[in-house]
């Protein structure tokens, strides 16, 4: 597929789903949550100071400070580091902690998506090289490391008693074992046709959902609050499931950054996608499918990922994929509502934010 081809094929994607009936339901649904309780002119100060101090931490004259340099001026959204300073703010954490759990938990997300990178042989990450593919598997792995011994370094020097670190380090520890289980378990149900869509979304909460708990769990814990339990953050392990599935759509859509749509069909994931048309599929179009996924990844042509683009689109997948967005979206801010206010506000902010990803994209 060249780059005409590509871009059409794109054009299509959004053309579809800015015109669907589901994507305007899920459009309305999202305007209609109130997550404008930031204070944009703090957050911009705040933000500074944690991108000062991740340069700080890592940013040396040594290779591995050169090569986080580059990583950390690659872009994103600082998603997890505004989440951390929002919890901080409602749980009432002082400023020099907070700022220690953002650059801890921005240093765990980079750590991942070098890492998964690598893995997935992507190319392309924020519209640059990856590491893996700019400076070579080796550094790539090294990196990933270094970031996580960063985040090690920057809870530590939080301001708060050493119990409490202690008891949040033991948490960092345990997200970080989850992430990498989640990790684990998505490769080895690479182009697995015998996958539920239950085991789907169990790893969705585990890879995606664990690190996005990470920041309000490290914020609580800091504060000496006794409460942030698995049943009391259960709705904001769902937003990790709705995450998921929004990353999923804009991998398939293109709109992910990662260069052409589709890279998730390239590597055999079985994403949502892929799971809603596997559940509707004839027995023949299951066939065909798999075979395809269980291809080798350099042996896969562009032409043959845009067949399996129309197949699933006709076959309802956005549309679907749409309806389970929303359907998570809502089951998390009901179940946060029903918990307390501070979690609701969270889980808000989560979800807007969420969903604020594929329209921002798609508006344009």
């Amino acid at each position: 597929m060249n780059k005409i081809t590509a871009n059409q094929s794109y054009q299509e994607n959004i053309n579809f789903l800015a015109s669907s009936k589901c994507w305007k339901t899920l459009k309305k649904f999202n305007s209609d949550i109130n997550s404008s309780f930031l204070d944009k002119n703090e957050l911009s100060q705040q933000l500074k100071k944690v991108e000062t101090s991740m340069n700080n931490f890592l940013c040396d004259d040594s290779w591995m400070g050169h090569c986080a340099k580059y990583q950390l001026q690659s872009g994103g959204k600082r998603f997890r580091v505004i989440l951390t300073l929002l919890a901080s703010k409602i749980f009432n954490l002082d400023i020099k902690s907070s700022i220690n759990v953002a650059v801890c938990c921005e240093f765990i997300h980079n750590a991942s998506l070098i890492h998964d990178d690598l893995q997935d042989r992507d190319l392309i990450r924020r519209g640059m090289p990856t590491i893996w593919s700019r400076f070579g598997e080796h550094t790539a792995i090294n990196l990933g490391d270094y970031f996580i011994s960063g985040s090690f370094e920057a809870l530590v020097k939080a301001n708060s008693e050493s119990k409490l670190k202690c008891m949040a380090i033991e948490e960092l520890s345990k997200t970080i074992k989850q992430t990498v289980k989640g990790q684990s378990m998505e490769i080895l149900s690479r182009s697995d046709f015998y996958l539920k869509m239950q085991d789907y979304e169990s790893m969705a909460r585990a890879k995606t959902g664990g690190l996005l708990c990470l920041p309000v769990k490290l914020v609580m814990l800091l504060k000496g609050l006794d409460n942030c339990d698995a049943n009391y953050l259960r709705p904001l392990l769902e937003t990790g499931l709705a995450y998921q599935i929004q990353d999923d759509l804009s991998d398939f859509l293109g709109i992910k950054d990662r260069g052409l749509p589709g890279r998730d069909l390239k590597e055999g994931k079985m994403n949502v996608l892929i799971m809603h048309y596997v559940n509707s599929a004839t027995s023949g179009e299951k066939y065909l499918l798999q075979k395809f996924l269980k291809k080798r990844y350099d042996t896969i042509s562009e032409n043959e990922i845009l067949h399996w683009i129309l197949q699933i689109r006709r076959k309802g997948g956005i549309e679907k994929s749409i309806n389970h967005l929303k359907y998570v979206a809502k089951k998390s801010l009901e179940l946060s509502k029903k918990t307390d206010d501070n979690l609701f506000k969270i889980v808000k902010f989560v979800i807007s934010s969420t969903l604020d990803r594929i329209s921002e994209k798609v508006n344009n």
